[in-house]
């Protein structure tokens, strides 16, 4: 009979190498799980923080906010045209009949240069009145004399000498007013032979002519010729409401015309409209340039560049901004690798990339590459 000392002793020696088995397995099983990682970034609150040994830090440039001058450019469609100011429409004086005309179109006229002769029955009613005038008050200047004379004498009465001056003024009076009109048409009172001569108010070319020599004339509005002086010219344009902060009086600017590719033509604003458009939401803006030798024409398309005073603005490169829908942010540093996701204003592109226009300090550090791995 075999003894059981035996086979109890071996299995307590496989129970207890199978124990030692398992632990071992159990620690090697520990020993290969790997730690877990880091983050690269922490949320700190609203603030992202990026800890010590996180590889973003190698990836980022964080970088001081300064301002620099900068000069903004409006660039907008426009139009040229005759300066408003130096500009005249002749129209007929009087209802009557063109004579003849004294010049032609495109011709250059001076002040008080003849531009036609006019023929009218209300020019020889005028000539008449002052005539009659000047008779009537010849009359009453005798008659008053006569009477103070009898007055003198004791044979006038004073009533009949005060009656004959209050004639005599009222002559005076309509003496003047037909002198004055005949003044107004340019015609020499008392010259009833001369034809009425239609003057030219302004140093100009003639622009534009609607006559002929015999043709009658009984609008007053109706506009028979067009001076206009040539020698600057306006040039117009319609700037957008959201741009008008750009355009300001004195203002230099830049036309450029398709007549003459690659020449730019210098000037300044000189006017800015002070009523919107509720049409097209634009305010109309005049820019004067020189036109000595006449090459800018009414009517000629053009480009104006609008260039405003240099002002200070923050300017960040724009891989800096970070945009969701239609806001705009900037990852500001608010202490060592703590960064602030800040809603700011952008401004319009720059050559040195965004400007800020609200919500940003000079001085400020912001991250201003590889934005795009925060969360």
């Amino acid at each position: 009979m075999n003894s059981p000392l035996p086979t109890l002793a071996a299995l307590l020696a496989t129970t207890l190498g199978l124990a030692f088995t398992t632990s071992g397995c159990t620690r090697d099983a520990r020993a290969s799980v790997p730690d877990e990682p880091r983050p690269t970034i922490e949320a700190r609150g609203a603030d992202l923080f990026v800890p010590e040994g996180s590889p973003l830090r190698s990836r980022l440039a964080v970088e001081p906010v300064s301002a620099h001058r900068v000069r903004h450019e409006l660039e907008v469609p426009a139009s040229a045209e005759a300066d408003p100011t130096r500009i005249t429409r002749i129209s007929a004086p009087l209802a009557g009949r063109v004579v003849k005309l004294l010049v032609h179109l495109g011709d250059q006229v001076q002040p008080g240069t003849a531009l036609f002769t006019f023929d009218s029955p209300d020019l020889a009613a005028a000539q008449s009145d002052y005539l009659k005038a000047r008779s009537a008050e010849a009359q009453g200047l005798r008659a008053s004399r006569r009477q103070r004379d009898l007055l003198d004498h004791g044979i006038g009465a004073a009533k009949e000498l005060e009656q004959a001056e209050a004639d005599a003024e009222q002559a005076r009076s309509e003496l003047v007013r037909a002198e004055k009109r005949l003044q107004l048409l340019g015609v020499e009172p008392g010259d009833v032979s001369r034809a009425l001569s239609v003057r030219s108010p302004i140093a100009g070319r003639v622009i534009d002519l609607a006559t002929s020599p015999g043709q009658f004339q009984n609008d007053p509005t109706a506009v028979l010729m067009v001076i206009a002086d040539l020698s600057t010219i306006w040039v117009s344009a319609q700037v957008p409401e959201k741009d008008l902060q750009r355009a300001n009086l004195g203002d230099g600017a830049t036309a450029q015309f398709s007549a003459y590719p690659g020449e730019r033509f210098e000037g300044r604003v000189q006017f800015v409209g002070d009523v919107l458009a509720p049409e097209t939401r634009t305010v109309k803006v005049r820019v004067q340039l020189p036109n000595a030798r006449h090459r800018l024409k009414p009517g000629m398309f053009a480009r104006v560049t609008v260039r405003g005073e240099e002002v200070p603005e923050l300017i960040v490169p724009a891989a800096a901004l970070v945009v969701h829908g239609d806001r705009s942010f900037l990852l500001v540093e608010r202490s060592p690798w703590l960064f602030e996701r800040r809603a700011v204003q952008a401004g319009e592109p720059l050559a040195g990339g965004i400007a800020i226009t609200g919500g940003l300090a000079a001085g400020e550090r912001i991250v201003t590459s590889n934005t795009i791995l925060f969360p």
